[in-house]
């Protein structure tokens, strides 16, 4: 007997962008891609020992990779105007929206603009009955001149294309913010009751882990305890 494969299941409200909502691996960004194993592709170096670089981090790539994308449907230019941002756009069916005012000082990320928009999403979106979706900015794309923030929805409740997802444009930023460009990265899991415990002896069971990945130039971590993850 077969387990059926849960389901992210979305529809798109734009027949010119049928795709708005894509699995994460797609969107590796070129920045990462470039990055060296090795710094100046030297494995070794006498004076600075071993020139590993993040590009051996698997729980970072898994951070690029996992889940799915919501992109953006058409080009955005963001001008600032008299010290605000206004963005600006041909034609949208689905444009972001600014508010008024912000909830809260605290909301505001670092560096940004202290004015609040929300994507609208041109899709809708929903997860089954037992799971979550987290919805957050792309983790670790701190190359974006925004940042989405964070909610988390509980399966069977669609997300609907005018989702109020609010996002801060950062400061000093004016530009366009191009079509299929990653707004909010989609991480579904399942519900499940969990417990926290104190357990003694894993302070020396991680230092033994060190240890053991310090036998092997790169890689123990990948083939000792990585798992493959499959978004489709």
């Amino acid at each position: 007997m077969f387990k059926k494969k849960p389901t992210i299941k979305y529809e798109s409200a734009l027949e010119f962008y049928p795709n708005p909502l894509t699995p994460a691996k797609n969107h590796i960004p070129e920045w990462y891609k470039k990055i060296p194993k090795w710094k100046n592709n030297k494995i070794f170096d006498v004076e600075t020992g071993f020139n590993d670089t993040l590009k051996q981090c698997m729980p970072f790539l898994d951070s690029l990779t996992t889940g799915y994308m919501i992109t953006l449907p058409h080009d955005i230019y963001v001008t600032n105007n008299n010290g605000v941002p206004f963005l600006s756009w041909r034609d949208s069916s689905y444009p972001p929206q600014s508010r008024d005012s912000v909830a809260d000082s605290n909301l505001i990320p670092f560096g940004h603009f202290p004015m609040e928009f929300i994507w609208n999403f041109c899709c809708a979106t929903t997860v089954p009955k037992g799971y979550s979706v987290l919805i957050t900015h792309p983790l670790n794309r701190h190359d974006l001149p925004f940042t989405t923030l964070s909610g988390i929805v509980d399966g069977e409740m669609i997300i609907h294309t005018k989702g109020n997802i609010p996002f801060y444009i950062k400061q000093n930023f004016e530009g366009t913010i191009p079509q299929g460009t990653p707004i909010a990265q989609l991480i579904p899991f399942r519900q499940e009751v969990w417990t926290s415990k104190k357990s003694l002896g894993l302070v020396k069971e991680g230092e033994i882990h060190n240890l053991k990945s310090g036998s092997l130039l790169i890689g123990w971590y990948k083939k000792t305890f990585w798992t493959h993850k499959k978004y489709l």
